[in-house]
């Protein structure tokens, strides 16, 4: 059963000295990011030298530490990111000069602050650790609090952490299905999600072990489970979501109510949809008609309690 335990933290203090050599040694590590715009890269690079150099030390970061020693970067406000990243560029092995707009904003702010860069090395930066002995799913839910992430970054996230227990499957299932390359985590997102509720439906999650689970402890299961699949059943699923995925977003198209929708209740609709389909027949749209599903699903947290309660009214018609 899961339990509320207290979580292993630890707190590092570097300097950005230590901090970046340990970032050339590839031990403090960023998970990707798609499409991040230039100029405000080169934006928050100069508010973060302009705070070091004035003596604000950087806000505590939070960081999860992985099996193999690395430090993943938790922080989506990018500043220790990109003040890795130019100092790579004005202090790195490599100097020679790159072409790709990066470069060009970094290269602006090397010659402004060339005369007292220096200075920053000396500059604290205190990393808070969750240890690697808490579950994975500890390290989500933390992040995610923390951080507030966007879907994209969690899944990001969540392709570093779970990279050996699932996620290399889940992008190898979904290559033919993404638009561009912010949509590539979109999808593994939401695809992840479904296939945790359809879990439920078939109920795979045992009540006594999952009944008080969250959605992060649910999905970890998911990823043991995708990870663990010898293909045939997890590929069924996977052609069940692509069908749905391209009939809601067919749906898109001139309908104001489903454009305004966020990532995060676009991809419940997609997973309530193939619950419905899998309990009710094929009469999804239901799911966003009928007005009491349409707040239950908004209200959903997508945790074992939440979502065993939509499931239920699925099954006994209460609509």
């Amino acid at each position: 059963m899961y339990k509320n335990s207290k979580i292993s933290f630890d707190t590092r203090k570097y300097d950005v000295d230590e901090a970046f050599r340990r970032y050339q040694s590839g031990i403090l590590i960023f998970y990707k990011k798609r499409s991040i715009a230039g100029k405000r890269r080169s934006k928050v690079t100069r508010e973060v030298l302009e705070a070091l150099l004035k003596g604000i030390p950087l806000p505590p970061v939070y960081t999860s530490e992985l099996q193999t020693g690395e430090l993943l970067v938790l922080d989506k406000s990018d500043r220790l990111r990109f003040l890795m990243e130019f100092l790579e560029f004005a202090y790195g092995k490599d100097q020679t000069e790159s072409k790709t707009v990066q470069s060009k904003y970094f290269a602006e702010i090397k010659d402004m602050y060339s005369d007292w860069i220096n200075d920053i090395f000396y500059a604290p930066i205190v990393l808070h650790v969750i240890d690697y002995i808490n579950p994975k799913y500890v390290h989500m839910q933390v992040g995610a609090f923390i951080e507030e992430w966007s879907v994209t970054q969690e899944q990001s996230v969540r392709n570093v952490l779970y990279q050996k227990a699932g996620a290399q499957a889940l992008e190898r299932m979904l290559e033919d299905i993404h638009d561009s390359p912010r949509s590539v985590l979109m999808v593994q997102y939401q695809f992840l999600y479904f296939m945790m509720v359809i879990f439920m439906t078939y109920e795979v999650f045992d009540y006594a072990v999952y009944r008080n689970a969250d959605k992060f402890q649910l999905l970890e299961e998911t990823m043991h489970l995708l990870q663990n699949d010898s293909g045939k059943h997890v590929r069924n699923l996977c052609e069940k979501f692509k069908i749905l995925y391209a009939l809601f977003n067919e749906r898109k198209i001139g309908n104001r109510w489903v454009l305004q929708l966020s990532p995060e209740l676009t991809t419940k609709y997609i997973c309530f949809m193939g619950a419905w389909q899998n309990i009710r027949g094929n009469n999804f749209e239901e799911v966003y008609e009928n007005k009491k599903i349409k707040t239950l699903i908004m209200d959903c947290d997508m945790g074992f309690q939440g979502i065993s309660k939509l499931l239920e009214y699925f099954r006994e018609g209460h609509l």
